[in-house]
């Protein structure tokens, strides 16, 4: 059932503090965002939540995910669609200071409250909560807002971390193939990595490519 009222300071405070700590557990970012929407779910007990983006000129959804009171993620399509209309999707631009949420509730229609995740320059997020039937989720911008701080930090933490492990997956590769060389053609071990690097040079392909071939 979508939320009736605010809530309670102190309960807030412990569930959004497991939520962080199961959302900062995500191991990459397919997995941040499903666990962000079952949160955000969690935490704001509303008819369906997801994580969308606007990019190249079309909508996304990169996480969805309908409370059992929803019979599917139709809602959640015509949710997006409407944040489209209303401008809330497209990247803002340097002179503007767009509202970290915005919420509205139409009698009769679909609430919907919509939080601003930062951490993505390129790919503007946005984490959304929408009741079906008659409701208020205004009262929960506060939290709205806390979980897509929370959800931004630990975007960039997963981005960090797998460009590291992607950086040092092809320092493993180099070192390998400097092995190769060294032993192949009796080079030393700055004479094999100029070899790659010359070669790399002169085909513009990337030196990890070049290592890895």
């Amino acid at each position: 059932m979508p939320p009736t009222g605010a809530p309670d300071d102190l309960a807030y405070a412990t569930a959004l503090a497991a939520a962080c700590r199961r959302i900062w557990a995500a191991p990459d970012a397919a997995a941040l965002w499903r666990t962000v929407v079952d949160e955000a779910l969690a935490l704001i007990a509303a008819d369906g939540a997801a994580v969308v983006s606007y990019t190249e000129r079309f909508w996304q959804t990169l996480a969805v995910r309908p409370s059992d009171a929803a019979s599917g993620d139709s809602a959640a399509a015509e949710v997006i669609e409407t944040l489209f209309g209303q401008g809330l999707l497209q990247q803002p631009s340097p002179n503007d200071d767009p509202a970290k949420v915005a919420s509205w509730d139409a009698p009769g229609e679909r609430a919907v409250l919509v939080a601003r995740i930062d951490g993505s320059p390129r790919q503007p997020l946005r984490l959304v909560w929408y009741a079906t039937g008659p409701a208020s989720l205004s009262p929960y911008a506060e939290m709205a807002e806390a979980i897509a701080d929370h959800a931004g930090v630990a975007l960039k933490a997963t981005v960090e971390r797998d460009n590291l492990t992607r950086a040092m997956a092809a320092r493993h590769r180099v070192g390998l193939a400097q092995g190769i060389l060294m032993i192949r053609r009796q080079l030393t071990a700055d004479q094999a990595f100029a070899l790659l690097k010359r070669e790399s040079q002169n085909t513009h392909v990337k030196l990890r490519t070049i290592a890895q071939t």
